[in-house]
């Protein structure tokens, strides 16, 4: 904030302050506790090396699996409702009804404007989503089973599996012990492993990127013998955050020997999983499969190349599927339905954004920095970063094996290529690095581990001789503890409170008023209304939302009524729509209507057209998108959801006749005459 002020979806960013702060309260306490008590936290990192090695490898996976699966299944239950939150989740699930209908695209609604949704694309009859269609293809296997929700929680599970297994692969069983155990203690990890946003089945498919990469390389990390030491012997009880495995294995380097018996096979195997992410988010496919170029060249040498063939061949054969998608919507197979909704804007590099804002060199650095930032709070909920022990053994020179260097060049990979791309959010936490944690989580197990081992016994003067291997034992408790008592519910009831008329099941709400069909019109607010009737009119998608955002929404309206009376084409009425846009500071956020997104002229009076749409809204209105996926995808009946139009709506009754007609305003179905 500081570099670059208040940003959108940053609320939850902690300052370097309230930082410096944290790291003092912990560290203050830890010391206590590792000065007043050392032989009890001693105790304690001998008794979770116990109960990590205790069961045997199948049962300990089966108990955390299982654990993250409920953990799943509460948050996508009682925090989300099973619901998809986001824009852009909810037009994919509405793709994967799409999908499951037998058809890639659905006919266009011939009045769009009581349907028009931010990120669907309507044109030449055809209404499709602008996203790839990969997440919505996975997501179509829940619409058949009438439960998407179910989709990312068995991604979810499945990705933490995968991940521990190359992390065994890689660094041993201790390690992939704690990395399972890190996933299971990470909120970030499954609060957005229970959304139904893409970045689920992206992050999947890197992690079975991962596993396949991992078995092509033949890497497997010398097996450990299980300690028969006594407890607190020189072995026993240090096991995943000890001695016993350090991440550090035959090599040196943290896995076993590698390049030995190479087998293309796996190769192709991982090129198809890239290419299936490819189908979920493209450029984190695309900084993924580079980051590990060089070292597939580095493992195999001069056998690279037979490796590199089947990897090609395995990420172009479904890669290509999106070629093929392409040409069967846009109508092009290299225009995606974001360049065809929103122009050349929503490419990479620097340039204006379709919202008008300018995407630079600066604005991609702080969009990087400000999810980094965010990483540190929404991990693991600590009071204190939870990048530090990367972060340390980075500094350390406590990571520097091969592997470890491929994992963390693949992390910031991500970041990296997400600096070229205009647009930022925070929904969920730092959504953009999701997809990250199947390296991060390992790297930071690792981390752990070496910490432990490189600082156990030594003692620090400048903290009057504490023993720094307990210290940051303590520090790690004490902050998984903070996290588990307070940072974790407290994330949970933000999410469980928040986005409550997103959450609503209208089709049940209306069965329990008795309406097993009819035409139900949701109010929204004028500039919902606004947004619509200009998309309506043929109007771009860039250039509504552009002139929303800088212009007077009462000029807004009048242009819009004297559009739909003479039946402007589309050019005219994008020109005229630039025409009113106001320079920055002519216009300012003025929520008569509690919409914190209206716009006016300071001191204007409003004209009595606008006085009346203001008016109307006074009784209260909500959103239309989240009920978007309650319609057929033909939006035929028995029940179809449409947006309130006001005066307007007798046109869609027409289309209707056979239905009545209802309006929905804060949850009652008013009958309309």
């Amino acid at each position: 904030r500081a570099l670059f002020g208040d940003q959108p979806g940053t609320n939850w960013l902690v300052g370097p302050y309230e930082w410096l702060l944290g790291a003092f309260v912990f560290l203050a306490a830890a010391w206590l506790v590792s000065r007043l008590v050392p032989d009890l936290v001693e105790r304690g990192a001998r008794g979770v090396a116990r109960l990590l090695h205790a069961p045997g490898d199948r049962a300990f996976r089966l108990v955390s699996l299982a654990l993250l699966a409920l953990l799943l299944f509460v948050a996508s239950t009682f925090a989300f409702s099973r619901a998809p939150l986001l824009i852009d989740a909810i037009i994919q699930v509405f793709q994967a009804k799409i999908f499951a209908a037998g058809r890639i695209f659905a006919p266009a609604p011939e009045h769009h404007a009581f349907f028009a949704t931010q990120h669907m694309v309507v044109e030449g009859g055809r209404w499709y989503s602008q996203y790839p269609p990969g997440h919505a293809g996975a997501l179509t296997l829940g619409v058949w089973m009438g439960a998407t929700w179910l989709v990312p929680i068995a991604l979810s599970v499945g990705s933490a599996w995968l991940v521990t297994d190359a992390t065994r692969r890689l660094f041993g069983e201790a390690v992939a012990r704690t990395t399972l155990v890190l996933l299971v203690l990470a909120p970030f990890y499954w609060f957005m492993g229970a959304s139904h946003m893409n970045h689920v089945s992206a992050l999947f498919l890197v992690a079975l990127f991962l596993w396949c990469y991992v078995r092509w390389a033949g890497v497997r990390a010398p097996r450990e013998a299980p300690s028969r030491a006594p407890v607190g012997g020189p072995t026993a009880g240090d096991g995943a955050v000890g001695d016993e495995a350090d991440g550090e294995g035959a090599s040196g380097d943290g896995a076993g020997p590698e390049g030995g018996r190479l087998r293309p096979i796996w190769m192709g195997f991982a090129g198809l999983a890239l290419g299936a992410a490819f189908l979920s988010r493209p450029l984190t496919a695309l900084a993924v499969g580079l980051a590990f170029a060089v070292p597939t060249f580095r493992i195999a040498g001069r056998r690279a190349w037979p490796a590199v063939l089947w990897g090609s061949l395995g990420f172009s054969a479904l890669a290509a599927l999106y070629l093929a998608y392409n040409a069967a919507t846009t109508g092009h197979a290299f225009t995606p339905g974001y360049l065809r909704l929103w122009g050349e804007g929503h490419g990479l590099g620097f340039h204006l954004s379709p919202w008008g804002d300018a995407h630079t060199p600066l604005t991609g650095l702080r969009n990087e920095l400000v999810d980094l930032a965010m990483l540190n709070n929404f991990l693991f909920e600590w009071g204190v970063p939870a990048l530090w022990p990367l972060g340390l053994a980075l500094a350390a020179g406590w990571l520097g094996g091969r592997w470890a260097g491929r994992l963390a060049g693949a992390f910031f990979a991500i970041p990296a290529a997400y600096f070229f791309y205009w647009h930022r959010d925070a929904f969920l936490g730092p959504r953009y690095m999701y997809e990250g944690l199947v390296f991060l989580i390992p790297l930071t197990a690792l981390s752990l581990h070496a910490l432990r081992r490189r600082l156990r016994g030594r003692a620090w003067r400048a903290l009057g001789g504490a023993d720094a291997g307990t210290l940051v034992a303590a520090l790690i408790g004490l902050s998984f503890l903070y996290a588990i008592a307070y940072g974790t519910p407290q994330r949970f009831g933000v999410y469980q409170s928040g986005l409550q008329s997103v959450k609503r099941d209208l089709v049940a709400e209306a069965r329990a008023a008795g309406i097993s069909e009819g035409l139900v019109f949701i109010a929204v607010s004028w500039g919902n209304r606004l947004i619509a009737r200009a998309r309506g009119a043929g109007a771009g998608a860039s250039v509504v939302e552009r002139v929303y955002r800088t212009s007077d929404h009462c000029d807004l309206e009048m242009l819009l009524e004297a559009a739909e009376r003479d039946g402007w084409p589309p050019d005219r009425l994008d020109a005229e729509l630039l025409a009113i846009v106001r320079p920055p500071g002519e216009v300012e956020v003025t929520p008569l209507n509690e919409d914190i997104t209206m716009r006016l002229v300071p001191g204007r009076p409003l004209a009595p057209l606008c006085a009346q749409e203001v008016r109307y809204d006074r009784p209260g209105y909500g959103n239309f998108s989240p009920y978007l996926v309650h319609n057929r995808p033909d939006l035929s009946g028995p029940l179809v959801f449409a947006r309130d139009l006001r005066e307007r709506n007798g046109i869609l009754r027409a289309a209707y006749p056979e239905l009545p007609a209802y309006l929905n305003r804060r949850g009652t179905f008013v009958p309309l005459p």
